[in-house]
């Protein structure tokens, strides 16, 4: 009866014991901010894995990837048959859940802003910081790839540097720092990982 009674209370105990894990588990979820990674027409959907994974790894976030969405209309910069990524931006802003930390336009179309005195340049991605929406578009990130990791490696760096601007992070002094200024130039393969400066400045 005895061995029979303990195994009952040893059971007990560990269902109990589970429930609390499982519970403290949920818990510790609800509490990781979600970012929103949301394709714009065209784009390669065999990345959003990819990227899903490794920014989950970078930052202390949960992913969640959104249909497809198109463009809106008033974002397409005709003269140059591309789109506006300040624009995308907000529409970006205006479509984002409350429940999600940030949204993250993602594209294979070329992307442009307004950047000191030219009205519209050609960029790979743009977020501002602090902010909760940021794009990234693959079109110059491909040009020079020189296979398809080296291109996920590329769209990954710029997608969490962007991010990390929304995140309140400028950009970095150090080379080898995601958040270092391309300064229209690509120095992505140069780019290793946040530094520590920036890690302690990250706003989550």
């Amino acid at each position: 009866m005895k061995s029979i009674f303990f195994i009952s209370m040893l059971f007990l105990f560990l269902c109990c014991r589970d429930t609390a894990v499982k519970k403290n588990h949920q818990a510790e979820i609800s509490k990781t901010p979600l970012v929103l990674l949301q394709p714009l027409q065209p784009f390669d959907k065999s990345f959003l894995s990819f990227l899903k994974d490794s920014i989950e790894k970078f930052y202390p976030v949960r992913i969640l990837i959104a249909n497809q969405k198109l463009f809106p209309i008033n974002c397409y910069y005709k003269p140059r048959n591309r789109y506006r990524a300040d624009s995308t931006i907000g529409w970006l802003k205006s479509i984002k859940p409350d429940s999600v930390r940030l949204i993250v336009g993602i594209t294979d179309t070329d992307i442009s802003t307004t950047k000191g005195t030219i009205n519209d340049y050609g960029v790979m991605g743009l977020g501002f910081h602090p902010g909760n929406a940021c794009i990234v578009s693959t079109y110059r990130i491909k040009k020079s790839a020189t296979s398809k990791q080296n291109l996920q490696q590329r769209i990954f760096k710029v997608v969490v540097h962007e991010m990390g601007h929304n995140f309140g992070l400028p950009h970095c002094p150090d080379q080898h720092c995601i958040m270092a200024d391309a300064e229209g130039k690509m120095k992505l393969d140069d780019e290793r990982d946040l530094c520590i400066a920036c890690r302690k400045k990250l706003k989550l």
